[in-house]
Parts: structure tokens; C-alpha cells; sequence
């Protein structure tokens, strides 16, 4: 996949979760923190799958 297409991807990914935990908890350090968490996970998922066994 193209970087900056994974890039976009991870963003618009983060964006939802973050909104979704936003509407069940105001509290910004979880809506942030979730949001960056899910944004990681799809920036580096090609890293972390080849780590995988």
C-alpha cells in the first residue's frame, strides 16, 4: 500500500475511534489517546505483521 494512502488511512481510522470514544466519554486524554493508538496501529500494521511468526 502507498505510504501516503496508509497515512490517510490511519488518520481517517484515528478520527472515527476518537469520535466514538468522544460521544461515550468527554474526557480528552481517552479520546486522544485511543485515537492515536488506532492511527499507530494502521500506520505500522505492515511492520507488525512481519514481526509476527
Amino acid at each position: 500500500m502507498d505510504p501516503l494512502a496508509r497515512f490517510l488511512l490511519g488518520a481517517a481510522c484515528g478520527t472515527l475511534a476518537a469520535g466514538i470514544t468522544y460521544t461515550i466519554t468527554q474526557e480528552p486524554q481517552w479520546w486522544w489517546a485511543v485515537g492515536l493508538i488506532v492511527a499507530c496501529l494502521v500506520w505500522f500494521r505492515e511492520l507488525i505483521l512481519e514481526l509476527l511468526p
